[in-house]
């Protein structure tokens, strides 16, 4: 009897062992950097949805540790400033991540479906960079194989993206795994509206749904066809500066939010120039709406770019949080009433629809 009572009681104590270990009540994520250089260095735990920093820890020996408690499992990032940035999955347990050329996570639920994402993301690159060696192979002109690029990126690489980040949410519409899926997956308004209906309770509790949510109604109410929202912006000199002193007087203007360090902002102004010398004359404004940037540098990128049209600087995230601008260059055309013509426009698409509504112009 007493063996009996004793392997019952090893029983229970095994059971509360798993009971425990399935369930944990705070978490620990231990992470190690493959560049030694950074020991000494502070790494950051950020809140993806609120940018918060919750936690920070030293770079000793190639390691560092954070210890806490997740009620809820959300979307975070871990950040070495100007080295690293990596989005993984903060949920109670054990987390192991590797910070380097490949960043790895593993060792919870939700960390390893994240993982596997990622996998699947990384395989899919390595097939776009094989179709792109492939139009390389073929000795084009550039204006030939810019046209073939564009082609596979239409009707191959954007559908299996979008075919990808179907499936996963599909998997995960009712966790935070999903919550980065939605955050990242190129969406129109109108389908991430109909794909956050899918979602589940928890997931559209996720502050990062939540974010996704406040994005949506400012993509609507800066939609084509709406009225311009207005900012204004205290300048270098003191002075202050407007959209409305540019927008709504009764002419198309082209608007191009940029900054001196982004390299295909600066790509654009060639495109620009070409509309602005172009269409000037006949009624065209440009506008220029420096965001993310320092007012000394957008000064000298203004100067060495040779940009000519007006300029409204500093204005750093206002107008981008504004028009739920998530990347620069984004450029606005609008209406001579102010309404919103075009946005998100680049290149020859930007070039076609100026030549459209300039058609009709007196």
């Amino acid at each position: 009897m007493k063996n009996r009572n004793l392997f019952f009681l090893v029983a229970a104590a095994a059971a509360t062992v798993v009971s425990c270990n399935s369930n944990p009540s705070s978490y620990t994520i231990d992470g190690t950097v493959a560049d030694s250089t950074l020991n000494g260095d502070m790494v950051y735990l950020t809140d993806m949805a609120s940018r918060d920093v919750l936690d920070s820890a030293v770079i000793a020996d190639n390691k560092f540790q954070f210890k806490g408690k997740a009620d809820t499992a959300f979307v975070g990032m871990l950040q070495v400033p100007s080295f690293y940035r990596m989005g993984f999955i903060v949920e109670n347990g054990h987390i192991a991540v590797e910070l380097g050329e490949t960043d790895k996570v593993s060792g919870t639920p939700l960390n390893d479906e994240f993982a596997s994402f990622m996998n699947d993301i990384d395989s899919l690159n390595q097939i776009f960079i094989a179709k792109q060696q492939e139009i390389i192979a073929k000795g084009l002109s550039d204006e030939e194989a810019s046209a073939e690029w564009d082609k596979v990126q239409l009707t191959f690489i954007m559908p299996e993206i979008d075919k990808l980040f179907s499936h996963y949410f599909d998997r995960n519409n009712n966790n935070a795994v999903g919550a980065w899926t939605l955050f990242n997956w190129d969406l129109s308004p109108e389908r991430l509206d109909s794909v956050i209906n899918l979602a589940g309770e928890t997931l559209k509790a996720d502050p990062l749904v939540k974010v996704m949510n406040q994005r949506l109604e400012i993509w609507k109410k800066t939609a084509e066809g709406q009225m311009f929202t207005d900012f204004t912006i205290e300048q270098p000199d003191g002075t202050k500066a407007s959209l409305s002193d540019y927008v709504g007087k009764g002419k198309y203007v082209l608007v191009d939010f940029w900054a001196s360090w982004c390299g295909p902002c600066r790509g654009e102004i060639p495109n620009i120039k070409e509309l602005y010398d172009k269409y000037h004359a006949k009624g065209l404004d440009v506008l220029g709406v420096a965001v993310w940037d320092k007012p000394e540098d957008t000064q000298a990128a203004i100067k060495e770019l040779g940009i000519v049209w007006p300029q409204i600087i500093n204005a750093q995230q206002i107008p981008t949080e504004l028009y739920g601008i998530q990347g620069i260059p984004h450029i606005i055309l609008f209406a001579p009433d102010g309404t919103i013509a075009a946005r998100d426009l680049r290149d020859e698409a930007m070039k076609e629809k100026v030549a459209e509504v300039m058609k009709n112009v007196k």
